[in-house]
């Protein structure tokens, strides 16, 4: 990436502005040494982002936001802060670079269609990637933290694996019930 020409594509869409804030108390928090990722259960709809608009922040209005399913937090154990999220959800998969320093965050697309199940894939990225992922959120010292206390890290992220499986079938189930409820 040492070329000064422009390219076509982009990594993903950045916001000038930090992601929906998780809500605690539908979180599980899972200890990683110099980490500590949390599963959450997450919905996605245009109600809720207008309630996060903020400076940067705006709703599309012609698109209908309606998703839902398992979101993992990865967070410093030091600072509390944020700096990764995984979103598996069932129709648009993304996940967030979160650049506190910068005040934004920049979400990809999971190419579900490619890439295959969207846990699979983060959990996947966790194993193999996470330092990098890190980095690239401009925490580079947590990154190596991480790397350098990997006998902490790994059985967490095999806890975090049945926990998302768990949200993504406690999501469903409640998705199930709305849906029943609505067509009564």
């Amino acid at each position: 990436m040492a070329d000064s020409e422009p390219y076509p594509y982009q990594l993903g869409n950045y916001y000038g502005g930090m992601p929906i804030p998780k809500v605690p108390e539908h979180c599980v928090g899972v200890d990683a040494g110099p980490l500590r990722f949390e599963v959450e259960s997450r919905e996605l709809t245009n109600e809720i982002l207008r309630g996060h608009m903020e400076a940067g922040n705006k709703v599309i209005e012609d698109v209908t936001f309606d998703d839902y399913g398992p979101s993992l937090h990865v967070c410093g154990a030091q600072d509390g802060l944020e700096h990764l999220r995984f979103d598996c959800f069932v129709k648009e998969p993304h996940y967030h670079y979160v650049r506190h320093a910068e005040g934004g965050n920049l979400i990809c697309r999971i190419d579900d269609i490619a890439e295959g199940d969207p846990i699979d894939w983060t959990l996947g990225r966790l194993r193999h990637r996470l330092p990098e992922m890190l980095a690239f959120a401009g925490m580079g010292e947590l990154g190596e933290a991480a790397r350098h206390r990997w006998s902490e890290v790994a059985p967490a992220i095999d806890r975090v694996a049945e926990l998302l499986q768990q949200s993504r079938q406690m999501s469903e189930s409640q998705r199930a019930v709305v849906v029943g409820d609505r067509s009564s």
